[in-house]
């Protein structure tokens, strides 16, 4: 399999606004719902700190990431490639095929669910038919390619926006009882397991930016937004008085959780499209974003296993956190060691992120339970393995330097 790096014309027309719409839209109920957990857990206050700790640890990390890719407009696969060689893109292409196909089953079956419980009706017959037709809709809206989809998050982030204020408002829930403020280490790693995954894709957006002003302030912008789409979950009730099918809050929530099942999936299909480009050059376009959204449609329809698809999506959570990591101190060691060649430097990265894949599976064969356990020492892993390899490095340099040094002396 041949990692393809040419590039095709990108388009760099997106400003921060369009790259903010894009990314604050397509959150999806798994991810804005962390604040209501996070609340079931803790109280409401621990939740909302952590929440805002976890998400500015993320900006950190999306700036990194951002940086690394930009100044060659790179899309993910080929960000990776850049770092851990040919063979850690390749096995990254793997596990975003993976990733996208449970993502796109992940957020339908997560969907209606709660708009069947919402509407309290019996979905049972068709809710595959229903998932089906809906994921057949996102597939011929990704035809649009990029272009389309920044237009139709630009327009539904103040409508959506302006729902989670009235949600809010409209919640019985009172700002007198978030209990006690503080903060949770588990709290705060689960904000930043949430999204790291997706943060791991950015340079798949970013690279269309018009330069990098609009995309450290996209960031930042979408930090807040997402922080309070994720907070505001804590007061959002999806629940309706008997008799009340058909009034404005009901109909408004229908909108906004189809709506947002569809801006988010067609998201996850051009995150894909990058592993399409990078393999499959000739799919490129229109053509590739339909086959891409069928597959999607396809794998919902055929695979109604819950379990199967939620052991593949934490495995693909541990590895791609375990690359985000890597990654980012690729990056800092990049900047930090300029005294030396490394000319092992992608093998060494891919090694690392390697044995934190390892650690992951054993872990989740295991305990399937404790995902967020088995990401962090996936991630830990990957550290300590990077930090051995580092020490060994920088000694066994020293030490031939002054072989060196002492051989030319003794001349």
């Amino acid at each position: 399999m041949a990692i393809q790096i040419g590039k095709p014309l990108i388009s760099h027309d997106q400003n921060f606004i369009h790259l903010t719409s894009i990314q604050s839209v397509s959150l999806g109920l798994p991810v804005i719902f962390i604040g209501r957990f996070l609340t079931t857990q803790y109280s409401a206050g621990t939740a909302i700190c952590s929440i805002l700790i976890g998400n500015f640890i993320l900006w950190l990390i999306a700036i990194s990431i951002i940086s690394m890719a930009f100044e060659e407009r790179k899309n993910a696969i080929e960000n990776v490639k850049t770092y851990l060689g040919k063979y850690g893109a390749m096995l990254m292409w793997v596990i975003l095929i993976v990733s996208f196909l449970n993502w796109f089953v992940l957020q339908i079956n997560f969907t209606l669910p709660t708009l069947r419980t919402y509407f309290n009706i019996d979905l049972s017959s068709n809710l595959v038919r229903l998932g089906a037709g809906i994921g057949f809709l996102t597939a011929l809206l990704a035809i649009g390619g990029i272009r389309l989809i920044k237009w139709i998050t630009l327009v539904s982030l103040p409508p959506i926006f302006c729902y989670y204020l009235y949600a809010t408002v409209k919640s019985d829930y009172s700002f007198s009882s978030l209990g006690g403020w503080g903060l949770s280490i588990p709290a705060i790693i689960t904000a930043i397991l949430t999204l790291l995954p997706g943060v791991i894709n950015y340079p798949t957006f970013f690279r269309h930016s018009k330069n990098k002003a609009d995309s450290y302030l996209a960031i930042t912008l979408m930090t807040v937004l997402i922080s309070f789409f994720e907070i505001a979950t804590i007061w959002m009730q999806f629940t309706k008085e008997p008799g009340s099918e058909f009034s404005f809050f009901a109909i408004s929530t229908l909108v906004f959780l189809l709506w947002s099942l569809i801006c988010t999936n067609l998201v996850n299909i051009y995150f894909a499209s990058a592993c399409w480009e990078s393999i499959f050059p000739q799919f490129e376009g229109a053509k590739g974003y339909a086959i891409i959204g069928l597959i999607g449609t396809a794998a919902y329809t055929f695979i109604q296993i819950y379990t199967p698809i939620l052991f593949l999506e934490n495995l693909a959570n541990c590895y791609l956190a375990s690359l985000g990591i890597v990654l980012l101190i690729a990056f800092l060691v990049r900047l930090m060691v300029r005294h030396r060649p490394r000319p092992f430097e992608k093998g060494v990265n891919s090694f690392c992120w390697l044995v934190g894949c390892i650690t992951a599976t054993i872990l989740t064969v295991q305990d399937t339970q404790n995902n967020n356990q088995t990401i962090l020492y996936g991630m830990g892993a990957c550290v300590v393995t990077f930090l051995v390899i580092l020490f060994i490095e920088e000694n066994a340099w020293a030490i031939q330097n002054l072989w060196k040094q002492k051989n030319l002396a003794g001349e």
